[in-house]
């Protein structure tokens, strides 16, 4: 059953709120008159750019939530074992694994808080949505290698990319803007299968 999560939220209140802003009406428009219909390309790529960004926000405040987290847990009982993804991080962070004679509790724990700032540092440096970026993301959040969803991966990793054509050139010689019904299911689509991978609800 999916969990309350504040942060998904937010993302799902501010997917409503910049739909109905930039592009439920031009949606609408579109499909009453298909032959006649043009776009506001200028709403269309805000709402696109806005949309990356609070996906990207989404996904960096889950990452700093579960962080934070396993900070918290250091010296508890158990805290290792309640943060599979440890190792991951470390691998994805290319921080290299202790030296044997520091598997002792307490030395093990001073690595694994310098592990997590690697990864708040990495958090506070990500720019974007893209492939990679998700990975790490995802890991940072908590997820293991085996839990990563390729398939999301793969459709941000293409929205990242779209993102990237309406940021560095005039809207007029963007190539991947969508009909503005195509943008808005798009986006639907990403937070509804964000929702699904993290298992949260609003």
């Amino acid at each position: 059953m999916s969990k309350s999560c504040s942060h998904f939220k937010l993302l799902s209140n501010r997917l409503n709120e910049l739909s109905l802003k930039f592009i439920e009406d031009q949606a609408a428009a579109e499909i009453a008159d298909m032959a006649a219909f043009q776009p506001d390309l200028d709403r269309l790529a805000a709402f696109r750019l806005l949309i990356h960004a609070e996906i990207e926000d989404f996904l960096e405040a889950k990452a700093t939530e579960n962080v934070s987290a396993i900070s918290a847990r250091i010296g508890s009982s158990a805290w290792m074992r309640q943060s599979p993804e440890l190792l991951a991080l470390a691998i994805a962070l290319k921080k290299a694994l202790p030296h044997p004679d520091v598997l002792d509790s307490g030395r093990f724990g001073i690595y694994v808080t310098d592990l997590l700032a690697g990864a708040r540092n990495a958090i506070s440096e990500n720019n974007g949505v893209k492939a990679s970026s998700f990975l790490l993301l995802s890991i940072c959040s908590g997820k293991t290698v085996d839990e990563i969803d390729a398939v999301l991966s793969a459709s941000l990793n293409s929205y990242g990319k779209g993102r990237g054509d309406v940021a560095h050139r005039s809207v007029i010689h963007s190539t991947s803007l969508q009909a503005p019904s195509a943008e808005l299911a798009t986006a639907r689509g990403l937070v509804e299968q964000i929702g699904v991978y993290f298992d949260v609800c609003p």
